[in-house]
């Protein structure tokens, strides 16, 4: 049996954080008594949805070094002052392959394989990220969690494989149709943590030389019954915007030339439901919603709801027998983790370089303390 670390990504989509705990989630948690996790969880950048929050996961960059800044649009539809479709620097499953690893991913969406550029690589499931016929597929077209199960559970067994990622989506499906904390969504909840327990088994004999980090991409919060946010209805404002995007509880903002940008902030910000702002870049403007509310779109999810602050909190869980899981657990358990440290830390594991990260690298001890 090889001696090479194994790295195991395990990601569930628009997991609620509140339901991390020992009665609900017992091998989740079982994991992190024994490996370690953050209390508070880990800390997506904003808009906290699920396209730019997993662009930087896997690459360890920000928006701005990924080009992946909202999840809203359709592929082929985001303007280029909102960024793009695709990530403009690949992911540690690419570093892992170029270095001579083997590498595997199983994922829930197919859309998300592609902004993440991994429907270009040998070993994926979906292949191509297409949907083979008769695949159960939720409410919004994505595949169940039962359907990634098998496939998830036969690339952790393999032994070969250095490096594994899987994504589940189908929390995120049903929080946003029947809320966080619906009796279903709880369900699903409880249903994952026992396909964890599944994976835990399946490394079997590698546990010594395996690490397993849990994370989500967001959190997520019940909509309330106030009317969505449009900042082109207002007379105030008239006149400041001339395209934006509506990303669940944020919006990008493209301001008119010529506008005053203070005054544009200054009047777009006092919008109500607005609760705060983030200035980008010339002329491109971030407004984040209270809590419960969100923007004007095409589609508004019916019961849950993310992209601001309040949806900004990830798990962040780590276990297994390799000596690093004791160094990341000690790294998570003083600061809650940012998205973007994941890539660079387990890419140290792995010992492979990943240039165009900007996290850090939770092993190292002066990284940490920094």
């Amino acid at each position: 049996m090889s001696d090479r670390p194994r790295v195991i990504l395990l990601a569930f989509d628009g997991f609620p954080l509140r339901a991390f705990g020992k009665s609900l989630t017992p091998n989740l948690w079982q994991l992190g008594l024994e490996g370690g996790f953050s209390p508070d969880g880990g800390t997506t950048s904003l808009p906290s949805t699920t396209y730019p929050s997993f662009a930087s996961l896997l690459t360890g960059g920000s928006q701005s070094r990924t080009g992946v800044r909202t999840t809203a649009q359709q592929l082929g539809a985001v303007p280029g002052w909102a960024g793009g479709n695709r990530s403009r620097v690949p992911t540690i499953v690419h570093a892992a392959l170029e270095a001579g690893l083997n590498a595997a991913v199983a994922m829930g969406d197919q859309k998300l394989q592609q902004v993440l550029l991994l429907d270009t690589i040998g070993r994926a499931w979906p292949p191509a990220a297409l949907l083979p016929d008769a695949t159960e597929v939720d409410s919004h077209g994505y595949r169940t969690n039962a359907a990634v199960r098998p496939h998830a559970l036969q690339a952790a067994a393999d032994s070969d494989l250095d490096l594994l990622f899987i994504h589940f989506n189908e929390t995120d499906t049903l929080g946003h149709d029947l809320g966080p904390s619906s009796d279903a969504t709880l369900a699903c909840v409880r249903a994952a943590d026992q396909i964890v327990g599944e994976l835990i088994a399946a490394v079997g004999p590698d546990w010594d030389r395996t690490v397993i980090a849990v994370v989500s991409d967001h959190d997520m919060v019940r909509r309330l019954p106030y009317p969505a946010i449009d900042p082109m209805a207002s007379h105030a404002c008239a006149g400041l915007v001339d395209e934006w995007i509506a990303d669940g509880c944020a919006a990008w903002l493209h301001l008119t030339d010529g506008v005053d940008a203070h005054m544009a902030i200054s009047r777009l910000a006092a919008l109500d439901g607005v609760e705060s702002w983030r200035w980008r870049e010339p002329n491109v403007l971030l407004l984040l919603a209270a809590p419960g509310r969100t923007f004007a779109a095409p589609w508004i999810p019916v019961s849950g709801i993310h992209g601001s602050t309040a949806t900004a909190r990830t798990l962040a869980i780590v276990g297994g027998g390799h000596p690093a899981v004791a160094e990341i657990a000690g790294a998570i358990s003083a600061r809650p983790p940012r998205l973007r440290d994941w890539a660079p830390t387990l890419a140290g594991v792995l010992n492979i370089d990943l240039p165009d990260a900007e996290g850090i690298d939770l092993v190292r001890a002066d990284a940490v303390n920094a």
